[in-house]
């Protein structure tokens, strides 16, 4: 084979000229970005995906170090000419891997397009450090990893780890030294971002906060905000992906986008439906129940408006939804569908106004706003609709009320992601180094004499680490039902969660050295299959290790869950995710044919036909949510006779001075209540929390309906917020007493609120605790499976102990014995 030779170029360098701008590679690229999914690290072809820009785009190259110097090239050949550089290009080695670590200090170099028609202009470009168009150079690059030689005077060269660089009055300015060589990544294809690993970590901490939440809620009453977390990502990283190809080919291809989120999610989000369902109906019992409406709603994304519509309660519900976590899902694929039509569309709007360019591009300027108007619309809809008497789950659950997270993901990338196809950054305006555009020079800005890019990079990372530690704040102490998170809360963790994002966008700083973590990145790359395995498991074994009379810990139950989520998850990741995404449905299919793969479409098949079959058995309702729908039926209807024979309980006051107020517990035993109090009126509801009693309580004192004494039985769906209970002891008035039903149930946050209620009767004057709690733990077994509600037997317990406050409030003596160690 005849000898290759190297290509040489020979740039002038004008005589008495400053030196060179240093020049240091962009972060590493590793592909493309989804949205709630982990950021895919090969393209879908199974290619890498490398960088930012389109193909025909020359990638600026990376150097590949890790704390050495960078030197000059020793030249090879001919000295060049006084006042002149030469470039050589080595034809001998294939493309590398551009896979290349950042050096610590060094800054991400916006790149310009390759300007293959202009060469003097660019020789010009490279060789001139004092024009204005200096900023954005670098050295020239193409397919093969360059090489560079220079004779005086010598452009300055940065060092990638001890930050020393050689100016022309250096020892060794005035002869060429070796060089390491500069591997040029591949470009992107259209529409591809620069993966960062920040983002994963980001993305890890969303999906633990989620799983911790549900499995122990105690430990992160705040974890739900991971799904809002999920949320800002996925608007971020999908419109910065449009964004991105429409600055490569001028337009989005809908039917590619939607061909590629549906390879990165249907496969997973497919799997778990009918591998949970045919668990669901081996198991049977209540976890069986109405999985035909959940399997449908959850298989077309439309979960949240099916719960909305059958009322079910993201905070507590009488029956467990195995597909509730979907609901979040849907969301997502509802605004994957919508968003790049409208995106479109706005740009085919404002056309007329667009100009090419950088980042903050007029074509963008009616998408932001749009997005903006969108975003700020569903915050206030969430206020407006929210309401502290009911459940919140619907504001929850609604894609109108709960998209401000994914339109706040929105702005940001419409605001800091370039369009420019030449470009290997994809957020340039958040450059380490302080690039601040065209025509200025990187790094001579100064305010006192201090670099502006320092202090705006020391704000950066002082803003971003405060967001950070706001957001843990919020994890930690925010409420799942209080007002506050519906009136504001959701919003401001999302506005944390923008501004965390913009920081780790940077590659710099704390808070994006915490999330580049190998650990947090670990659980973000799995992230899209342990949220979805997670809830199913753990709605499994509380099933099967928590039946009624158990004492099997939450503990035990939750660390079980989590092992058997994170063995899932994993092999969902490597055998179902990947695959699929980098192969493709039909190499995947084909593969399957081959002998030793022929075991997995019989799988398949066996786990679909039992799928198919527990579908056809699913009952619409359980057992329980029949028997409360009678009673909702008949509640202040006219309670029967009392059995012959019966004599009053001595020392209780008439029914008729009796009222009740409660949840689904008191309306499980309304029977027994009426019978035992004849007269007695109660107003109960399911899923119902103290907030939503308060207004029922006003509404009775003001049309004079409530009586002398008041019992409520709150506590299943968790305790009283701060204050709550010293309102309604003021809306009840000093002439009435006050009856507090002791709470029971393994349910996350009911020993809390037991424990709140004894403390309060013990505190407050006319307060008095009825022991439902000490007597249902003494009879488990009185209990339906649940472990919360009542039977026929254990309805007469719940009379009991509400009788029991009523002889307390009769006499004026508290029973000091009163207590609920769960």
């Amino acid at each position: 084979m005849a000898q290759k030779t190297p290509l040489v170029i020979i740039l002038p360098v004008p005589a008495g000229a400053p030196p060179a701008p240093r020049w240091t590679p962009p972060p590493t690229p590793v592909g493309d970005s989804a949205a709630d999914e982990a950021q895919d690290a090969a393209g879908e072809d199974g290619s890498r995906t490398d960088g930012a820009g389109s193909e025909d785009t020359a990638p600026a190259p990376a150097v590949k170090g890790t704390g050495e110097v960078l030197m000059l090239a020793a030249p090879t050949g001919p000295p060049p000419a006084p006042g002149t550089a030469r470039i050589t290009r080595d034809p001998d080695r294939d493309d590398v891997d551009g896979a290349a670590a950042k050096a610590p200090g060094t800054r991400e170099q916006q790149d310009q397009p390759a300007q293959a028609a202009q060469p003097a202009q660019a020789a010009q470009a490279v060789a001139s450090p004092g024009d204005p168009a200096a900023d954005a150079t670098h050295p020239p690059s193409d397919s093969w990893p360059v090489q560079t030689t220079a004779a005086v005077p010598a452009p300055a060269v940065t060092g990638t780890g001890s930050g020393t660089g050689f100016g022309a009055d250096d020892e060794f300015a005035s002869q060429a030294v070796p060089t390491r060589e500069l591997p040029t990544p591949e470009p992107l294809k259209p529409g591809r971002i620069r993966r960062v690993p920040g983002l994963d970590g980001l993305r890890g901490i969303a999906v633990v906060a989620v799983v911790v939440y549900h499995f122990f809620g105690d430990l992160l009453p705040g974890g739900f905000l991971g799904v809002d977390i999920f949320f800002v990502l996925s608007g971020f990283l999908i419109t910065a992906l449009l964004v991105r190809e429409t600055g490569a080919t001028g337009t989005v291809s809908l039917r590619e986008f939607w061909r590629r989120r549906a390879r990165r999610i249907l496969p997973a989000a497919v799997t778990v439906l009918v591998a949970a369902t045919a668990v669901a109906g081996f198991i049977g019992g209540d976890v069986q129940v109405a999985l035909v409406p959940q399997f449908v709603g959850s298989l077309f994304f439309a979960n949240n408006w099916v719960q909305i519509a059958q009322s079910h309660s993201y905070f507590a519900d009488a029956t467990p939804q195995i597909f509730m976590h979907y609901w979040s899902l849907a969301i997502e694929e509802q605004f994957y569908v919508i968003w790049p039509l409208v995106f479109l569309g706005l740009l085919w709007t404002g056309r007329r106004f667009g100009r090419n360019g950088r980042s903050g591009d007029r074509r963008f300027r009616l998408p932001a706003l749009v997005a903006t108007v969108g975003g700020l619309a569903s915050l206030v809809l969430m206020a407006v609709l929210y309401n502290p008497d009911e459940d919140p789950s619907r504001v929850y659950f609604g894609t109108d009320t709960h998209a401000f997270g994914l339109l706040a993901g929105v702005v940001l990338a419409l605001l800091l992601t370039t369009a420019s196809p030449g470009s290997r950054d994809s957020w340039p305006l958040l450059d380490p180094a302080g690039a601040s555009g065209p025509g200025t020079a990187p790094g001579t800005r100064t305010v006192g004499g201090v670099r502006l890019s320092r202090i705006t990079g020391v704000c950066a990372w002082t803003l971003g680490t405060a967001a950070f530690v706001g957001l843990l704040a919020m994890l930690v102490l925010l409420p799942d039902t209080s007002p506050v998170t519906y009136r504001g809360g959701l919003f401001l963790a999302t506005l944390l969660t923008v501004a965390v994002v913009a920081t780790v966008l940077r590659d710099a700083g704390p808070v994006a050295a915490l999330l580049r973590l190998r650990p947090l990145r670990y659980f973000g790359e799995r992230s899209f299959s342990l949220y979805l395995w997670h809830w199913p498991v753990v709605v499994f074994l509380r099933y099967l290790l928590q039946p009624p009379g158990s004492d099997t810990s939450d503990l035990l139950v939750g660390v079980a869950a989590v092992v058997v989520s994170l063995l899932l998850s994993e092999a969902s990741y490597r055998w179902v995710e990947n695959p699929l995404r980098r192969r493709g449905y039909r190499r995947v299919v084909q593969a399957m044919g081959s002998t030793k793969l022929m075991v997995v479409p019989v799988c398949i098949l066996v786990v679909t036909l039992f799928a198919g079959s527990a579908l056809g058995g699913s009952p619409e309702k359980s057992e329980l949510e029949r028997q409360l729908d009678a009673l909702a039926e008949m509640q202040n209807a006219t309670p029967p006779p009392p059995p012959p024979g019966a004599v009053p309980p001595a020392g209780i006051p008439d029914g008729s001075e009796i009222t009740g107020i409660g949840d689904s517990v008191m309306l499980a035993s309304s029977l027994a209540l009426q019978s035992r109090f004849p007269g007695m009126t109660i107003d109960a509801a399911v899923s119902r929390h103290y907030s939503g009693g308060e207004g029922t309580i006003q509404a009775m004192v003001d049309n004079g309906t409530m009586g002398k004494y008041v019992v409520l039985g709150f506590g299943t769906n968790g305790q009283a917020f701060e204050g709550e209970l010293d309102r309604i002891r003021e809306m009840l008035g000093p002439d009435r007493v006050m009856i507090l039903v002791v709470p029971f149930g393994y349910v996350d946050g009911v020993q809390e609120a037991a424990d709140q209620v004894v403390a309060y009767a013990a505190a407050t004057p006319g307060v008095y605790a009825a022991p439902w709690c000490q007597l249902a733990l003494a009879h488990p077994e009185d209990l339906i499976g649940d472990g919360v509600h009542p039977d026929e037997q254990g309805q007469q317990l719940y009379a009991d102990a509400v009788e029991s406050g009523l002889k307390q409030a009769v006499s004026g003596q508290k029973d000091s014995s009163v207590s609920c160690p769960m």
